[in-house]
């Protein structure tokens, strides 16, 4: 013959806690979701990423399809800005590959932070200034050596 189930009664206050718990978990994870979407609103692209290729359309006409691209830039790699400006380089100019170094490639894109001497900084790397687009945008090609 079964055992008889017992049936455990929890103290009220205990329930309560409980059920206070799961609400006030529920009511942040509300709260998480809106801050989250109103700050995804906020700042849909921080870095630019969208706007490269229309920045950098008249520079694409320049570059052969299938092409290894050097990138020269201001922006230091190793700090977020550097980091999203290359990628951003790198999307608008894709199918061709973009590399971080401007030493080994034929063509070379500069993406310039700031107003600079860009035919300076292309000498630096042996390279010959061949257009400048604005808004930073610069298209280099090595010089025959």
């Amino acid at each position: 013959m079964p055992s008889p189930k017992q049936i455990v009664r929890y103290p009220s206050w205990l329930t309560a806690g409980i059920g206070g718990v799961v609400l006030l978990s529920l009511f942040t994870a509300v709260q998480s979701y809106r801050s989250a979407d109103a700050y995804a609103r906020a700042y849909q692209d921080p870095y630019m990423i969208q706007a490269q290729p229309e920045r950098l359309r008249e520079a694409v006409r320049y570059l052969p399809d299938k092409a290894v691209i050097g990138y020269l830039s201001d922006l230091p790699f190793d700090a977020v800005p550097g980091q999203s400006a290359h990628f951003g380089i790198m999307y608008a100019l894709a199918p061709r590959l973009v590399t971080r170094s401007a030493d080994s490639h034929e063509w070379v894109v500069g993406n310039f932070s700031h107003p600079l001497d860009y035919a300076a900084a292309g000498r630096e790397h042996h390279l010959e200034l061949v257009k400048d687009f604005g808004n930073g945008v610069v298209l280099f090609r090595r010089r025959p050596q």
